[in-house]
């Protein structure tokens, strides 16, 4: 429900603003204003909604919920109209946009006067800041269409459209509840667009815990997979012993194996084997497995704790939220999203993603490429790009005293070949090389390179691996 013209009227004159001094402006949502006023000697909240259905003004009983977030239109109207005196507030005709006259002292202290209108039509509403040059200052919502954005001159109602006869005749609706109108209206919308809010709301807070949760479940039985295949660490220097000590190929189906005695468990053994390499390789790939389980031991564990933290935090968070009945504060935490973090996430100025605990980093343009090479990547990174298409440069960021796993690499391969010309077939070729193998083409394009050392990859992609690569499964405080 959108108030119609005469309930604007009837709520202007139960609390007339003329006087009022604007303390304060806060941006609870994407689509509404509240102003801090002082008017009557005495702390008054007002909110100016242009949501879909429910475009309305009016006071507020309670002082609103806060986005911590320096919101654009909302950090506009603090540097521009904090401090003045609102000199008049009327409804333009019957059409539902309301004039509010501002009077600030300039930056040389002479008075300045601008307008704030609020056109409250369902579906077509805004709220625009305008110079006494009839200058669009800035907008609530930027409509390029409609001519509503900065610099652009603002067309009075009577000047674009002349004034029309209303077709049909409007009146004060009756509400329940006591008190004056406008508390009534407040009453309203608590009561009935919240529990629609929170109705809509609550399938997305429960479709992101289950998508969070599953990521997590999969991440963790990939992890306990891996750890009891590291516990096997001594076993394959057993065997890379025992084939050293000689034996007999059988080949089954595509696959050969080395048929010979273990003199560690007393028992004929049959083991795979690769076909193209000779005893001692094929010993030193058991032997490279056992270094690699015996030195992998720790980190994998220490993942799997990590995991399981994150798993507790998205248990708290899914059950704090679900209890929410507020539903401005249920919108903000999914609008921002996650669970407690207590690590700061660094910020690039790209896509990222947190890959398996590796930093994945995405330029999806010359110029977001040429800022990862110039200020963010360093020589030991990894870089992948899709080989004979234009495409993202991606990145992974080294560790200290860590290889990249291979499904690392694989997912990094995933993304280069997804953001790239090669998209469409699903499919191709990665070039890729460490970061200090790159050299930039002398008066070329911003970001161009070429690579020297590089290895190829052939690698194909689905749509739900993207997804799983793209979602991060480390939460942070109020973030989704």
């Amino acid at each position: 429900m959108s108030l119609n013209c005469e309930e604007i009227d009837a709520i202007l004159l139960e609390e007339p603003l003329e006087g009022a001094k604007i303390q304060n402006i806060f941006q609870p949502t994407f689509d509404a204003i509240v102003f801090e006023l002082y008017v009557r000697q005495k702390a008054l909240f007002y909110l100016i909604s242009i949501a879909h259905s429910a475009c309305r003004l009016h006071p507020l009983s309670a002082p609103p919920p806060k986005n911590n977030r320096p919101l654009r239109f909302m950090e506009c109207l603090r540097a521009r109209i904090r401090g003045g005196t609102i000199l008049s507030v009327r409804q333009l005709g019957k059409d539902r946009i309301v004039d509010f006259e501002i009077v600030r002292s300039n930056d040389e202290g002479l008075p300045q006067h601008l307008h704030l209108y609020a056109r409250l039509w369902s579906g077509a509403g805004n709220i625009l800041l305008v110079n006494e040059n009839s200058t669009i200052i800035d907008a609530l919502r930027r409509l390029p269409s409609r001519h509503e954005v900065s610099g652009a001159g603002f067309l009075y109602p009577s000047e674009a459209a002349g004034t029309k006869a209303l077709s049909h005749k409007y009146s004060v609706r009756e509400l329940p509840g006591d008190g004056p109108f406008w508390k009534r209206v407040e009453a309203f919308y608590a009561a009935h667009s919240g529990q629609l809010s929170l109705e809509t709301l609550r399938p997305i807070l429960e479709e992101r815990y289950l998508r969070k949760k599953q990521a997590l479940e999969r991440r963790l039985s990939a992890l306990e997979q891996t750890l009891e295949d590291y516990s096997l660490a001594d076993r394959y220097r057993q065997i890379g012993d025992i084939l050293l000590s000689g034996y007999a190929t059988k080949k089954e189906g595509a696959k050969t194996f080395a048929e010979t005695f273990d003199f560690y468990e007393q028992r004929e053994l049959l083991v795979e084997i690769d076909p193209n390499l000779d005893q001692p390789a094929n010993a030193a790939l058991y032997y490279e497995k056992y270094r690699k389980a015996r030195d992998g031991k720790a980190d994998v564990e220490s993942e799997i704790s990590r995991v399981l933290a994150s798993l507790a935090q998205l248990e708290q968070w899914h059950a704090r939220y679900s209890a929410e009945t507020d539903p401005l504060v249920l919108a903000r935490a999914l609008k921002k999203g996650g669970t407690a973090r207590t690590k700061q996430k660094e910020v690039y100025p790209c896509l990222h993603a947190e890959y398996r605990g590796w930093i994945i980093l995405v330029g999806r343009s010359a110029k977001e490429n040429d800022e990862l090479l110039r200020h963010v990547v360093k020589g030991s990174d990894l870089w992948l790009h899709a080989r004979d298409y234009p495409g993202s440069y991606v990145f992974v960021k080294a560790q200290k005293n860590k290889s990249i796993p291979p499904e690392v690499m694989n997912a990094a391969a995933r993304l280069a070949i997804y953001y790239s010309k090669a998209r469409k077939n699903a499919s191709g070729d990665v070039h890729m090389t460490y970061v200090k193998n790159l050299r930039r083409v002398k008066n070329g394009p911003v970001g161009l390179v070429i690579p020297y050392l590089e290895k190829n990859l052939y690698i194909t992609f689905t749509e739900s691996q993207i997804r799983d690569i793209l979602s991060d499964t480390t939460l942070e405080e109020e973030q989704i």
